[in-house]
Formats: C-alpha cells, sequence, structure tokens
C-alpha cells in the first residue's frame, strides 16, 4: 500500500462514487485496495470478522463492467461493510457472540444489505461488535477487542465498534451499525465520524439478532454527513414482513434559523470538563450560522434511570432470544453477560412493566422538548473513547438512549479536536422523520468547520 492509496481510501463516499463514475479508478482497484488496508490493520484495529475476498472482486468487476455500459447505479462499486448482527446471505452472523461462532451462514440478506447490494454497493464483510450489541466498548473475548483507530488500546465504542472503526480508518466508504440505545452514535463519537440512527421503523430489523425490539434500529455510519442523505434513500423503506417497520414519513428539511434546544442535565450527566467546553464551542459554530439556542429543563427522572430502565429490558428479552443457547453451557457467554442475563432472571413482570413505563416518560418528555424547539443538541457521549480494561463509565449512553426510546431519528458528528486528540461527538436530535433537518445542519457544520477529517495518524502510518 502507499500514500496514494491511503488517500483514495481516506476520500468519503460521494467523492469514492464520483471517482468510480468518472473512471478515474476502478471498483476492482478501489476493491483490492480496501482488501489490503483491511488486511493490515487486522491487529491493530481488528474492525472486521469476516471477509470474502473473492466476492469482494466478483461484485467489483460487475461495478466496473456497469459503469462502463453506462447502467451504473447510485452506488455502484463503493465499499460498504455491515455489523455482525444483520444478515448477509451466505455469511455467518455471530452477534460477537461465543455461541454463535458455528451458526449456518444466512439464507439472505437483511432488507437494508439487499437494498445495498440493488444500489451496487459491494459488501466487504461483517464487522465487529460487542458480545450481543450488549455493551458499548466492544471489548470482545471470543473474538478480539476492536481497537479505535485513533489510539490502539482505546474503545472505538459500541456496540457497533467495528462499524465506526472501519469507516474511520478507511475500511469502507459507510457502514451498517445497530443502534438499541446509542449504538451507531456512541462508536461515531469516539471514531470521529458521522452516524445517524434513524426514526424507528425507517429501515427494516428483519433479518438481524434482535436486542430489544422497541428500541433497536439500523443506520448507517459514514466520513461525512454529505454522504447521508444517499444511504439514507437507499435504506428506507416500509417492509411488510418486518413487525417493527413503519411507513416513514420524512419532513422537508429546514435550514435556516433553527431553535436548536440545549437541556440542563445538571451534574447527573456526568459530562467531562473537555466534552462540555468542546460542545459549547460546537454551539458557537451553530450560532454563527444563524440558528438560535433555548434553554430547556432537565428531566423529572434521572437519565440512570432511563438507562436501567432501557437495560433491563435488553436483559428481558435476551433471555428469549437466546434461551437454547442460555439454557446449554454458559461458558460459551462472557462472564459480564452471564450477570447482566442472571440478574434479569430475579426480575418480576412488574419490574419489566415499570420499565416499559419509565421508558414511556422518556419519550414523552423528548416530544415535550421538540415541541419547544426544533433540534435537541447535546453531547453525544459524555466522555471520549477510554482504554480497554479501564472501568467502564456507566453513563455512556445516557445521552443517546432518549432517542431510542421515543424512536426519533439522531445523528452524531465530530466536533473539532486539537491535533492528536480523541474524536468528541456532537448529538443532533429531530422530530419523528425530521432526518434531512438533522443531516442539512450537520453538512451546514461541516462546511463551517472543516470537511472530512484526515485518516487518523496511526493509519497513516500502515502504509509507510
Amino acid at each position: 500500500m502507499s500514500h496514494a492509496d491511503a488517500g483514495l481510501l481516506a476520500r468519503d463516499l460521494t467523492d469514492q462514487r464520483a471517482l468510480l463514475a468518472d473512471r478515474q479508478v476502478s471498483s476492482v482497484e478501489l476493491a483490492t485496495q480496501t482488501l489490503a488496508a483491511v488486511a493490515a490493520s487486522a491487529g491493530a484495529v481488528n474492525a472486521y470478522l469476516s471477509v470474502d475476498a473473492d466476492a469482494v472482486l466478483a461484485a467489483a468487476a460487475v461495478s466496473d463492467a456497469r459503469i462502463a455500459e453506462g447502467r451504473a447505479r447510485p452506488l455502484e462499486g463503493v465499499p460498504v461493510a455491515v455489523k455482525d448482527n444483520i444478515d448477509v446471505a451466505g455469511m455467518v452472523t455471530t452477534a460477537g457472540m461465543g455461541t454463535r461462532r458455528h451458526a449456518a451462514p444466512a439464507a439472505a440478506d437483511n432488507p437494508a444489505v439487499a437494498a445495498l447490494r440493488a444500489a451496487g454497493a459491494v459488501i466487504v464483510g461483517k464487522l465487529n461488535m460487542h458480545e450481543a450489541a450488549m455493551g458499548a466498548d466492544n471489548a470482545n473475548p471470543f473474538y478480539g477487542d476492536c481497537h479505535n483507530p485513533h489510539r490502539h488500546g482505546y474503545t472505538p465504542g459500541g456496540s457497533s465498534g467495528g462499524s465506526g472503526a472501519a469507516v474511520a480508518a478507511g475500511l469502507c466508504a459507510a457502514a451498517l451499525g445497530t443502534d438499541t440505545m446509542g449504538s451507531v452514535r456512541i462508536p461515531a463519537a469516539y471514531c470521529g465520524v458521522v452516524g445517524l440512527k434513524p426514526s424507528w421503523g425507517a429501515i427494516s430489523t428483519r433479518g438481524t439478532v434482535p436486542l430489544c425490539r422497541r428500541l433497536d434500529h439500523i443506520g448507517p455510519l459514514a466520513r461525512s454527513a454529505r454522504d447521508l442523505p444517499l444511504l439514507l434513500q437507499t435504506l428506507a423503506g416500509f417492509d411488510p414482513d418486518c413487525a417493527q417497520s413503519r411507513p416513514i414519513h420524512f419532513l422537508p428539511a429546514q435550514a435556516g434559523g433553527l431553535r436548536l434546544g440545549v437541556v440542563d442535565f445538571g451534574a447527573a450527566a456526568e459530562v467531562d470538563a473537555d466534552v462540555q467546553a468542546a460542545f459549547e464551542e460546537g454551539l458557537r459554530v451553530l450560532a454563527g450560522l444563524g440558528h438560535q439556542r433555548v434553554a430547556l429543563p432537565g428531566p423529572a427522572f434521572t437519565s440512570g434511570q432511563a438507562r436501567r430502565a432501557g437495560l433491563l429490558m435488553c436483559e428481558a428479552e435476551m433471555l428469549i432470544e437466546h434461551a437454547d443457547a442460555w439454557a446449554g453451557d454458559r461458558s460459551l457467554f462472557s462472564p459480564l453477560l452471564v450477570k447482566l442475563m442472571g440478574w434479569a432472571e430475579g426480575k418480576t413482570a412488574a419490574d419489566l412493566a415499570a420499565a416499559s413505563l419509565l421508558a414511556d416518560r422518556a419519550q414523552v418528555q423528548l416530544q415535550q422538548w421538540l415541541a419547544a424547539c426544533d433540534v435537541l443538541v447535546m453531547p453525544t457521549a459524555p466522555q471520549r473513547a477510554f482504554a480497554h480494561g479501564t472501568p467502564v463509565p456507566a453513563s455512556q449512553a445516557d445521552l443517546t438512549a432518549y432517542a431510542n426510546m421515543a424512536g426519533n431519528p439522531a445523528l452524531s458528528l465530530p466536533l473539532p479536536v486539537g491535533a492528536g486528540e480523541l474524536p468528541i461527538g456532537l448529538q443532533l436530535v429531530g422530530r419523528i422523520g425530521g432526518e434531512y433537518t438533522l443531516i442539512t445542519l450537520a453538512q451546514a457544520f461541516q462546511q463551517a468547520v472543516g470537511h472530512v477529517p484526515a485518516l487518523p495518524a496511526a493509519v497513516q502510518e500502515w502504509w509507510l
């Protein structure tokens, strides 16, 4: 690999599409460089769990032929990867679990994966993730920890850690993740990329290993906000065979003079001082774009209470989803997952009902905030990425879980940070169907502060 190759892989999806369409680079060349980068990064990042190189190159050759014939589709030849709890036909869906290592390969693509293929995307492979999607640090005892491309030995976030790491390291132009309490947005924040959790039901979750169906979403991660409109258009659509699918009416984008709601979560939010400072600077950038800050009161309950309610809902559903494996060899579960699922076994139906009611309160609270503003703005996570092996902050998902409980769209984009510093994420939350307002605001922000961040310095060293 060369610096020129690194420059190509550092381009966002929009640029890669243009280069392919103009035949300045072939899809086979791009796929070959991507596969080489995946191999080169295996020890440093461990973003991928499985890759079928022959299938990747065959799909790329088909894309080159279509481009040459003038029959290019919207994502023709662009490399995209998929979190390993989402079905890709012919590949095992491990969900990062030891219990699923030898599962039968998926018979069919998840509808979002099928939509990517139909649009011409080249599916590179399946991405590392936190075991069962039940955590946000991507320390995986069965498939190896995934590392943050900005600093080896640090978490990329989770549970879609491989998705965030792969996009940040240039190992794909975009990736699919799942988000139950923040699992697309937290990796986006920790890895310095853009992640979108759409409105609940906008993208079919059929053909996934669920965590909590009420809270589960599929969403894309990319290097730039300008990549998101095409990805959302490709992925969204009503699926009558998915009980969680909904025909979402996407609202026209609002561009100027937005009321930006800033909630006073108080000290209970445990936002680190450096994250708060970067957030305030982000608010100043948004004010400079002509938007108005609106102060909003905190919730009547703590974010920790909402977090614990969401976790119980997840753990209880896991007992059902993985009942056969749970009744067998529990050494195939990590000690942490055994502890969490065992804790849920001791809860009653009344406990679960109380958790669901608290999620309802969080949903109402979010809608009340949005009644007083156009977009909510807050840090994505209260902290930056932290080292593997150190205590995991309990508050990781406290600011992201609201949007899951309410089903509202939410987007994370990177805030400006100093050279060599770990990324920090800015979260935008909108009304149901308001994805394009969030994307438009994120695009304007990125244009104001500078476009796509360069590949992390550690990644560039691979090409030397």
